[in-house]
């Protein structure tokens, strides 16, 4: 596995984990879609670690991943 504390633009180690993606307006939720039992379809929140140093998104990820995932 890559090592996600390092970031692959710049090399450097100053990584921010778990900083949530929002969007500002309130058009929705900004994430991925997931079928679930009751509701046609649920939104995952994603989260990302980014370095601090250049900007750069290392990787985007939700907590939750056993999902029945929306691919449509």
């Amino acid at each position: 596995m890559e090592n996600m504390s390092i970031c692959p633009r710049c090399g450097g180690n100053n990584i921010t984990a778990g900083v949530r993606v929002n969007q500002t307006a309130d058009a929705g939720t900004v994430g991925l879609s997931y079928k679930t039992k009751f509701v046609i379809m649920g939104t995952e929140r994603l989260y990302a670690d980014i370095c601090s140093d250049c900007g750069t998104v290392v990787r985007f990820f939700v907590k939750n991943p056993a999902r029945q995932w929306y691919t449509k």
